[in-house]
C-alpha cells in the first residue's frame, strides 16, 4: 500500500504505470521501482467513482521489516464445520451459513504467511507496454530490505495466490503454513495489472481454499478477512464486518481497478489473504485500503472471479492468456508530469509489434490515442483499464489524433503470448 503525499501514507513504493503480465525469469522479467518496508514513499492519487470526490490515502497491505520466521500461534480449535448449505443469505451468527468460528476454522487452514527478500535495482523511465508482458514505470527509486504478506492456498500440491505487490522484486520467499512448516517458494507469474501473483511450494495435501462467486456478494453480507496483519506477530487475526460495495473502481498509482469494498478491519501484512463469506468461501483477496487519519473501516479485495482467471492462467501458461492485446508501446505522460518535465501530455505511441492487433487496425508511431471504445483517456490506466473491458475477438475503436486531424480506427483485439 502507499501513499504519502501529505494525507497519503506508504508502506513501500511504487511506480506509476500498472499494466501487463510479469513474467518469471524463464519468460520475461519486468523490472519496476516499487518498494514496501521503511523505503521512502511517493504521493499517489486516490480516484473514487463515488457521489463524493476526494483526496485519500491507498495503501497497499504488504508490510515491511516484520519477522515472519516467528512461530505461528497454536491452532484454535472448535468444532467440525458443518455441511455448508446453499441458501443466498449470508448471515454473520448461527442460522443458515456458518458461524464465525466454523468460518474461521475453515479458511484458517488455507491460510499462510509470506516473507520476503527484496533485491534493490533500478529501472526504465516511462514507457508502458500494452501487449505482451512487461511495462516500464517512471521515476526509478532504489528498492530493499523486506516485505511480509498473506498468501490463499490454491492447490493441494502447493500453489497460492497471494499479491503482485507483496512478491515483487523478491530475491527470497519464504511461506510458512498453518501447521508452522517453513518452505522456500518459486514465483511461478504475477500480474501487476490485477495485482495477482502465483507463488509454488514443495508440499502436498494442503488444503486448498473453497473459492465462492464474487459477482453474487451484495452490500451488507458478512465479510471475513483471515491474514496476518503487521506479519507473524498478530499471524492468522480474524476480523468481520461486512461487504461495503460489491463493485468501487479505484485509482492507485495510475492503476484503475474494480474492487470489492468492506470495512472488515486490514492492515499492512493482510495483503494476498482471503476476504470470505459466511460460507467460508473466498470472495476476495485482500490488497489495499485508504489510510488517512480521518478515515476508518474502508478496504478492498480483487474479486476472486479475477483471481482465479488470472491464477489460473499464469499456472496453465505462464501469464495472463484471457487478456486481450493492442500490441503497443506507449509513452504515457500526466498533466502534472507533462509540466514537470516540459512534455506533451497524453498516451503517444511509440512501438507498433508487427502481426498485432494494432498494426493491423493501422495504428502507427506517433499517434497520439485520446479515446477508446467512445471512452476519452488520457493515461496509460485509463486505456487499460477500458480495453481490459472488453474480450478477446471483440472489436473495439480506438480514436487517435494523427497530424492534427482525429481518426477511428478499428481494432479487432487478440490474445496475448508469453514473448
Amino acid at each position: 500500500m502507499y501513499g504519502d503525499s501529505n494525507e497519503f501514507k506508504s508502506f513501500y513504493q511504487n511506480d506509476p504505470d500498472y499494466g501487463s503480465s510479469i513474467m518469471p525469469e524463464n519468460t520475461q522479467k519486468k523490472q519496476s521501482p516499487r518498494r514496501r518496508g521503511g523505503a521512502a514513499a511517493l504521493g499517489v492519487i486516490l480516484a473514487l467513482l463515488v457521489a463524493v470526490s476526494a483526496f485519500a490515502g491507498i495503501t497497499w497491505l504488504s508490510v515491511g521489516g516484520a519477522d515472519v520466521q516467528d512461530a505461528l500461534p497454536e491452532r484454535q480449535t472448535a468444532a467440525d464445520t458443518p455441511e455448508v448449505r446453499t441458501q443466498s443469505y449470508y448471515p454473520l451468527t448461527a442460522g443458515e451459513g456458518l458461524t464465525v468460528p466454523q468460518v474461521y476454522q475453515k479458511v484458517v487452514e488455507s491460510v499462510v504467511a509470506i516473507s520476503c527478500e527484496l533485491e534493490t535495482e533500478t529501472n526504465a523511465p516511462n514507457s508502458f507496454f500494452f501487449g505482451y508482458g512487461y511495462g516500464y514505470g517512471q521515476d526509478p527509486m532504489p528498492r530493499s530490505g523486506s516485505a511480509t504478506g498473506t498468501g490463499i492456498v490454491f492447490s493441494e500440491d502447493g500453489y497460492i495466490i497471494t499479491n503482485h505487490h507483496v512478491v515483487e522484486d523478491a530475491v527470497k520467499i519464504t511461506v510458512t503454513t498453518h501447521d508452522g512448516s517453513e518452505y522456500t517458494a518459486e514465483l511461478v507469474g504475477s500480474d501487476e495489472n490485477t495485482d495477482i501473483a502465483v507463488i509454488k511450494i514443495a508440499a502436498s495435501g494442503l488444503i486448498p481454499a473453497e473459492f465462492g462467486d464474487s459477482a453474487s456478494v451484495i452490500v451488507g453480507e458478512a465479510a471475513l478477512v483471515v491474514g496476518n496483519p503487521l506479519g507473524s506477530t498478530f499471524a492468522e487475526t480474524l476480523t468481520t464486518g461486512v461487504i461495503s460495495s460489491t463493485a468501487r473502481t479505484i485509482t492507485i498509482n495510475q492503476s484503475t481497478m474494480t474492487l470489492i469494498q468492506t470495512d472488515a478491519a486490514v492492515n499492512p501484512g493482510n495483503s494476498g489473504g482471503p476476504l470470505a463469506n459466511s460460507r467460508g468461501q473466498v470472495v476476495g483477496v485482500v490488497n489495499a485500503k485508504i489510510s488517512r487519519d480521518d478515515v476508518e473501516g474502508i478496504g478492498f479485495a480483487i474479486p476472486s472471479s479475477t483471481a482465479v482467471r488470472v491464477a489460473s492462467d499464469i499456472i496453465d501458461h505462464g501469464y495472463v492468456a484471457s487478456r486481450p492485446m493492442l500490441g503497443i508501446i506507449v509513452r504515457s505522460v500526466t498533466s502534472e508530469q507533462a509540466a514537470y518535465y516540459g512534455l506533451e501530455a497524453g498516451i503517444t505511441v511509440t512501438e507498433v509489434s508487427e502481426g498485432s492487433a494494432a498494426a493491423e487496425a493501422g495504428i502507427e508511431v506517433g499517434d497520439k490515442i485520446i479515446a477508446f471504445n467512445g471512452v476519452a483517456v488520457s493515461t496509460s490506466a485509463e486505456l487499460n483499464y477500458e480495453k481490459e473491458k472488453c474480450r478477446i475477438g471483440d472489436a473495439a475503436t480506438i480514436t487517435v489524433m494523427r497530424g492534427g486531424q482525429s481518426m477511428d480506427l478499428t481494432v479487432r483485439l487478440k490474445g496475448g503470448t508469453a514473448n
